[in-house]
């Protein structure tokens, strides 16, 4: 029984284990920050697994753990900012996405670990944008963070942080902002791999299955945001992200 329970993932027990220890801390990391989960969740399944079972894990498995954020995103989140924002993003996703897929897979973990490395310097920067934040420009900026995420095959982004950090307003609106576009952000991928690409079908019970310790991350993470110091955790974040950027790079 035991056997045929790891046999239908095709994993060793070891490799399912780690599996379940980064889906557990991308949570954590997402519930805390709101948006750089797969930043850390994506490398880490690359390394592990391949660039293309590793959005095939986080899309799934994503897909299943933003309902326990939708609610806090919906009811403290500023509607016309994100809506305008992740409709622009749902656009650029698609045609990032679509160039993505025309690259060999080599081509494809080199190019997630620019993204990963670049938007990990400029978080680390404490770049923010402090311009208005009007329909219009909402949805450009959302166009091309879309643009970027989908060329680079990762469902989240630096700019959606540097669009929203800066806003004059509350951290738990902040932070609902940022949650509500990445599960706008995650719907578009998967829409993506329904309709164009397709789901490797051995990673399909996978993704949902980590799922699980994503979903006991994630409420770890929201409640970490309001007991311990934003500075360590963000610090330790970006240092992790950044040796993962390099090991992507290095491993293409």
């Amino acid at each position: 029984m035991t056997i045929g329970f790891f046999e239908l993932f095709e994993l060793e027990l070891a490799t399912l284990l780690i599996c379940v220890l980064i889906a557990f801390l991308g949570g954590v990391i997402r519930g805390f920050t709101g948006f750089a989960g797969s930043l850390f969740m994506l490398p880490c399944y690359t390394l592990l697994l391949g660039p293309i079972p590793g959005m095939n894990i986080i899309i799934l498995s994503g897909l299943v753990g933003v309902t326990f954020t939708i609610r806090r995103a919906v009811k403290y989140s500023q509607k016309r900012i994100t809506l305008f924002y992740s409709l622009g993003l749902c656009v650029g996703a698609f045609i990032g996405l679509n160039f993505l897929f025309q690259n060999e897979i080599s081509e494809i973990t080199f190019y997630m670990g620019i993204f990963i490395l670049v938007g990990t310097l400029i978080l680390f920067s404490g770049w923010r944008y402090n311009g208005p934040q009007t329909r219009l420009i909402s949805l450009g900026f959302g166009w091309v963070t879309g643009l970027f995420s989908g060329f680079f095959g990762v469902p989240t982004g630096p700019f959606t942080g540097i669009y929203f950090l800066s806003s004059p307003v509350e951290k738990d609106i902040i932070q609902s902002n940022i949650q509500l576009v990445i599960i706008f952000t995650i719907l578009s991928f998967f829409a993506y791999f329904i309709f164009v690409e397709g789901f490797d079908s051995r990673f399909i019970a996978l993704g949902f299955l980590l799922s699980i310790p994503l979903s006991i991350g994630l409420k770890t993470g929201i409640f970490l945001f309001d007991i311990v110091s934003e500075n360590y955790f963000r610090y330790i974040t970006y240092a992790v992200l950044f040796c993962l950027g390099i090991a992507l790079i290095l491993s293409s």
